[in-house]
């Protein structure tokens, strides 16, 4: 948390003092993302809405008037165990600091939003713009390349250059080990035979050896299965984050995967109770032999 805070205070300064050049996504004046995108075109076809930092949730959640509206091809780590969107997913890492970031770009800038319809919990989903006034922002690719959210993606209503966009900033946030791949050098190595439950919602390494590569209909999910643990890989959206690669090339190989430990409680009945990491690129996966 302190790391967050100094990092939002040297861009803050540098923006007062002139110093900021115009770039892809804020919060970031040393190592920027090229992210290829230019988002003017997007604000100038969005439709205006302003969030203040009091009607923020979480980093990928804000309710105006009680009206809730979830910010798409991202998500960020929960922050409440109050989750009715899937059973098994926890409080996790870095789930405060998506937060505070998230109210920080509320309050800093002008919003535009893209509506692409609604949940089946009725909240508007939407892809979120910003300005200071000469540069147009992009929150999504912002809050991913700040390491505070992961790609998420739904085929029925994915923008390709902007889903793109966010893939590029979560790749960059991986080489630059920042937010959520900052433990990459830390985090516990979990193996076949360890206790994992007092871990639940942490970033950790699974070492295993994949057994197995199927698919869950209840999550549409791929999931390969090692010995001790679950990956999975969500359908939708599958082709933007793993383009060529393939889970079912894991096959018979022993395996390091980065990421937030879930326990699996979907609807097949040999997978319950086990450790799952939800992978989101290729990156996240170590070949170990």
């Amino acid at each position: 948390m302190k790391k967050f805070f100094v990092v939002l205070l040297v861009f803050i300064v540098a923006l007062l003092s002139g110093c900021v050049k115009e770039a892809d996504y804020p919060y970031d004046t040393e190592t920027p993302c090229n992210l290829g995108v230019n988002f003017s075109s997007y604000w100038e076809i969005s439709e205006d809405i302003k969030v203040t930092s009091s009607e923020v949730h979480d980093g990928d959640t804000f309710y105006i008037n009680d009206e809730g509206y979830r910010i798409i091809g991202i998500d960020t780590p929960e922050i409440s165990k109050k989750v009715k969107f899937r059973a098994d997913k926890p409080v996790g890492e870095f789930g405060e600091e998506a937060t505070e970031y998230f109210k920080w770009f509320a309050d800093e800038f002008s919003e535009k939003y893209i509506y692409k319809g609604k949940d089946k919990y009725d909240r508007n989903l939407i892809y979120l713009f910003s300005s200071d006034g000469s540069s147009v922002y992009f929150y999504e690719a912002s809050v991913t390349a700040a390491g505070l959210a992961r790609p998420l993606v739904y085929e029925e209503n994915a923008e390709p250059e902007l889903i793109n966009a966010i893939i590029k900033a979560y790749r960059c946030a991986w080489e630059n080990r920042r937010g959520i791949f900052s433990l990459w050098d830390s985090a516990p190595v979990l193996k076949n035979g360890d206790e994992w439950e007092d871990k639940i919602g942490k970033i950790v390494w699974i070492e295993d050896t994949i057994e197995d590569v199927g698919y869950d209909t209840y999550y549409k999910d791929y999931v390969a299965e090692g010995k001790y643990a679950l990956f999975a890989a969500r359908e939708n959206g599958y082709k933007y984050m793993f383009g060529d690669f393939s889970l079912h090339s894991l096959k018979g190989k022993k395996v390091k995967v980065y990421g937030e430990l879930w326990e699996y409680n979907g609807e097949i009945q040999e997978y319950k109770g086990r450790p799952e990491i939800m992978v989101r690129a290729p990156f996240e996966i170590v070949v170990i032999h």
